[in-house]
């Protein structure tokens, strides 16, 4: 119970196979209070809190779209004011569109960035404004990928947002360590979520197999294993920890370079 007497607020957690969930339900599991969030599907996201709750945390389920900076800080206002105070936010709201850079419309290119980039923004910069106004510190985790590493082909603007994790992480950790808040962030590789459920990569089992093989592990990687980097991060174990990245890959970033 590393996190009993925290709480947490988790973004993009209302399917029950997203890597958000995983988050959510491992925070839980180490004792802390969750508030966990989507962009709709408040059914969903009530069901999500009511199985945090049975693990015998306080949990709440709030709606915002991270993209719309308003909706963000009134979010944030929500869970402190829930909660008593806000310890842990995870950005983990992601969405991907699989094209070739010639092919790449602008509806897509919008939602890419917007959800990536500026709700990642809105996001941070709501949870450091309540940790700093309430004082003691606080952490700040970030869900990238492993594409802030590995360059693929279809998907350059997802991995252009990606890539950029890592030098904001870096600047928010540097601009917020003297508040004692730390910032970090993890890379999944390949994890069998409904964000990756339409990848041309994973349509029939002959393709589930290639990839399975491209792993040096000969595996998709689980929610709950995602979850447990949180868990490091938003813990003791995690106290020195700050501008940091783990990629959680099975290897995949150096397979190719592996036999």
């Amino acid at each position: 119970m590393q996190l009993k007497g925290k709480t947490a607020l988790v973004t993009g957690a209302a399917h029950e196979r997203s890597i958000g969930w995983g988050i959510a339900r491992a925070l839980a599991e180490e004792g802390a209070d969750v508030a966990v969030n989507d962009v709709t599907m408040l059914d969903r996201l009530e069901q999500r809190a009511a199985d945090l709750s049975a693990l015998g945390v306080r949990s709440l389920a709030l709606t915002a779209d991270v993209t719309n900076a308003g909706q963000v800080d009134a979010m944030v206002a929500q869970a402190a004011a829930f909660f008593g105070q806000l310890d842990i936010v995870v950005s983990n709201a992601g969405v991907i569109r699989w094209e070739h850079f010639l092919d790449i419309t602008p509806a897509n290119l919008n939602a890419v960035v917007g959800v990536n980039l500026k709700g990642t923004v809105n996001v941070c910069r709501a949870a450091a404004r309540q940790m700093i106004a309430q004082g003691g510190g606080g952490r700040i985790i970030l869900n990238s990928s492993v594409q802030s590493d590995v360059q693929f082909p279809i998907t350059p603007v997802y991995g252009a947002t990606k890539r950029a994790m890592h030098i904001f992480v870096g600047a928010l950790a540097l601009e917020l360590a003297p508040y004692r808040i730390t910032v970090n962030h993890f890379g999944p590789g390949w994890v069998q979520s409904p964000l990756n459920d339409p990848s041309p990569e994973l349509q029939t089992e002959q393709s589930v197999e290639a990839q399975r093989q491209a792993v040096p592990l000969k595996r998709a990687g689980s929610i709950e294993e995602m979850g447990r980097a949180a868990v490091y991060f938003a813990s003791s174990d995690g106290d020195y920890a700050t501008g940091a990245f783990i990629r959680l890959d099975g290897g995949l970033g150096i397979g190719k370079y592996s036999g």
